[in-house]
């Protein structure tokens, strides 16, 4: 009887290696169509939008077909729109809003803030005057100037305006003034349009001139008791001008110590 052969079969390994060989294959073809597909969108945007912007610079529709400024008292719209580096009929994508308006607050001092926006085939320009706190004299002209300490030219009304003219030797001494009409006429009310002068004495005290050649010896600025204090010296000033026709001055440096004195105009 003849016997049977007996076959051994080896597992070998090349089956799982492969597989192994071929998801690393078909990863990277994967990766590699991805890649070529994100270059293709790329290519397509960037040389795509680069025409969609040329043809937006070209097109008569995103143009500037109306300038419309506002918040004009003493500045007038045409000067501002003559100053505007575009026009109607210039693209809007090519106009710079920023750019424009500090080269605008640069040659009109007398402007605190202006604001460009562009809107659909429209702009849009909103301007904030100055409004003088006192006047000021730059050699033989006078001028305004804001809290900001910022002087700039008179314009229409402004020149009729009733604030205080200022003396001063320094800029220090210029704010110095400033801070203190802001906090004077807090609590001055009307009383501040009677005053046609303001100017620091040798050692930093305050002197006011009244539209009527009164001097105001006033004295340190003493914040903590500025409104008591002007309340007393209002009294004050009222019944001394009810005495007498006119008056050389009244002196309030020595209020804290419960002082002040009153001096008549001599006839």
């Amino acid at each position: 009887m003849a016997k049977k052969k007996r076959y051994v079969y080896r597992h070998v390994s090349t089956v799982s290696g492969y597989s192994r060989s071929h998801k690393k294959g078909r990863k990277f073809i994967k990766l590699f169509f991805y890649l070529i597909v994100f270059i293709s969108v790329a290519f397509v945007a960037y040389f795509g939008g680069k025409k969609l912007i040329n043809l937006a610079y070209k097109s008569d529709r995103i143009v500037v077909k109306d300038i419309e400024v506002t918040g004009t008292k003493n500045v007038t719209k045409s000067e501002i729109k003559e100053l505007l580096p575009f026009k109607v009929g210039d693209n809007l994508l090519k106009i710079n809003p920023s750019k424009a308006e500090d080269e605008i607050k640069r040659l009109k001092p007398e402007l605190k803030n202006i604001v460009i926006n562009r809107y659909w085939q429209k702009v849009k320009i909103r301007l904030y005057e100055r409004t003088p706190a006192a006047f000021v004299m730059c050699g033989n002209e006078m001028l305004g100037i804001d809290f900001d300490n910022t002087p700039f030219p008179l314009r229409g009304f402004m020149v009729t305006m009733k604030v205080p003219k200022l003396s001063y030797k320094s800029n220090a001494e210029r704010k110095k003034l400033l801070d203190f009409i802001k906090r004077f006429k807090s609590v001055c009310g009307g009383f501040f349009v009677d005053v046609s002068e303001m100017q620091l004495n040798k050692t930093g005290d305050i002197i006011f001139v009244m539209c009527n050649e009164t001097v105001i010896l006033w004295g340190a600025e003493e914040q903590e008791i500025l409104s008591h204090k002007f309340r007393k010296f209002q009294k004050i000033y009222a019944d001394a001008m009810s005495k007498y026709k006119r008056l050389e001055y009244v002196d309030m440096t020595l209020y804290r110590f419960g002082r002040a004195m009153v001096k008549p105009m001599a006839d």
